[in-house]
């Protein structure tokens, strides 16, 4: 069969598994748990409609109870969540995607409320700081880590082949990695050496515990306005090191800025400053080319994803995020050449209503109103 999409059609091995394309469904988190962390119908019905991509990585999901980014965030801490968990890797399984997912620690993003009255545990404690916020000491640090290792175990018995770890979007990896937040003076700050240790030990803590059962990502922030991409690169590097087999490449809590204060341009063809970020890993890391680096950031068209895999400076894979919200079928009529029927996300401003108010989606009111097919 001839594909419109020649480079997102094909298939890609990473460390034993085969993703039949280049599509990856981000982590989206829908804020449907409760206090006890459990899976629910909402989140499995938000994932059995979502048919095609390669790979979809289920929603972050935190590996404390006092590490949440969110009150109803879904959570991997304890045994009593893993029918659910079980549940989840199935339904996503049976899409015909590999099934992963995020594991995940808010840290300083954290705040009694959303942790059920739990104290936030913090990297550095400033002016920013949550109230009753608690400055981690070496013994924290190392149950964090462990924490990631229990939560890693969980999601293989769950029947999760992927885990990703995030270290991005200002929460506790990138706390630790980026020197915005990072103000330590012992061994878990300074040097990037020293900031990256904490995503470093934890890779390491889920290779020991998992790595011969699952592949280990991480969504690695690279930049933001104070840490430079250079150091973003060399901390991939660490990490491959310790046993990272897949990038997912992000900011870390902000994008940088231009001298002048403006913002970062996107490119000729298209792709966003932060998408970029992800290509310019790519070829950075051109010597490890085992090591598959998705791009994510504003890739809502098929022909635009096709781009990004097949321009001077490619990525691996195509994270699709916003258009899998707004046409939850966006991958299955790609690969079947039907890029006509889907039903396109608008950008909507000043917020994006699917995650406060579905029903107001347009594109998912367009495709109820029967002007999309809904698959």
């Amino acid at each position: 069969m001839q594909h419109t999409y020649p480079h997102f059609s094909s298939p890609l091995e990473i460390g034993g598994l085969t993703l039949s394309n280049r599509i990856v469904m981000p982590p989206l988190v829908i804020w449907q748990s409760g206090q006890e962390g459990l899976v629910h119908e909402a989140h499995l019905a938000h994932y059995r409609e979502s048919a095609g991509p390669g790979l979809i990585i289920a929603e972050a999901a935190c590996v404390a109870s006092n590490g949440r980014l969110a009150a109803t965030q879904i959570g991997i801490f304890g045994d009593e969540q893993l029918p659910g968990l079980t549940a989840l890797a199935s339904t996503i399984a049976d899409t015909g995607a590999v099934p992963g997912i995020q594991i995940h620690h808010a840290g300083a993003q954290s705040t009694r409320e959303k942790n059920w009255g739990e104290d936030p545990v913090v990297v550095s404690l400033g002016e920013r700081s949550p109230e009753g916020a608690v400055e981690l000491d070496e013994a924290g640090i190392r149950l964090i880590i462990s924490q990631f290792g229990d939560a890693a175990e969980r999601a293989v018995s769950a029947g999760f082949k992927l885990i990703e770890i995030h270290g991005a979007h200002g929460y506790l990896g990138s706390q630790f990695l980026s020197p915005r937040h990072n103000k330590r003076s012992d061994a878990w700050g300074g040097s990037l050496e020293n900031r990256v240790r904490f995503l470093q030990e934890v890779t390491r803590e889920v290779v020991s515990r998992v790595g011969d059962r699952a592949v280990i990502a991480c969504r690695l922030g690279v930049a933001d306005q104070v840490l430079p991409i250079e150091e973003g690169i060399r901390a991939a590097r660490i990490l491959i090191d310790a046993g990272v087999q897949l990038l997912h490449v992000s900011n870390a809590g902000g994008m940088p800025k231009l001298p002048d204060g403006g913002h970062l341009p996107d490119s000729e063809d298209g792709l966003s400053a932060l998408f970029l970020f992800a290509c310019r890993v790519r070829s950075a890391l051109a010597d490890l080319p085992h090591i598959p680096v998705i791009g994510v950031g504003g890739v809502k068209t098929p022909s635009r994803a096709e781009t990004a895999l097949s321009r001077r400076e490619p990525v691996d894979l195509v994270a699709v995020g916003r258009g899998l919200l707004a046409d939850p079928a966006w991958a299955a009529k790609s690969l079947a050449g039907r890029e006509q029927e889907i039903s396109p996300c608008i950008d909507c401003r000043p917020r994006c209503f699917w995650f406060s108010e579905p029903e107001r989606c347009p594109a998912r009111a367009a495709i109820a109103a029967g002007r999309y097919p809904a698959g």
